[in-house]
């Protein structure tokens, strides 16, 4: 998943306010993520995968989508170490993708 570090988007301006919230909801699901971690709920890691996985291509981010894949798939198989990772991907992600509305 590495390389998807300062990508640009482009989303339709009709979506303009809502990709800020978008986004932040992400973030805090990252943070889901790393706290169900410790006590292995996997279920929920791979629920908030399934969620990202099925939303990021309709706000025009595939990349959080593939990332929500990945970190299902981790999930399913017990990755500790992939979930880790990936969620960290994630958070560099979120924090440098820029967006550019048309």
């Amino acid at each position: 998943m590495t390389g998807k570090e300062n990508e640009t988007v482009t989303i339709n301006r009709e979506l303009e306010y809502l990709v800020p919230d978008y986004l932040d909801s992400r973030k805090k699901d990252v943070a889901a993520i790393m706290e169900a971690l410790p006590g292995g709920n996997f279920e929920s890691i791979r629920i908030l995968g399934h969620n990202m996985k099925g939303t990021g291509g309709g706000y025009g981010f595939e990349a959080i989508s593939d990332f929500g894949e990945e970190i299902q798939k981790a999930a399913q198989s017990r990755n500790t170490g992939m979930i880790e990772r990936l969620a960290g991907e994630l958070m560099d992600y979120i924090g440098s993708v820029a967006v550019r509305y048309v």
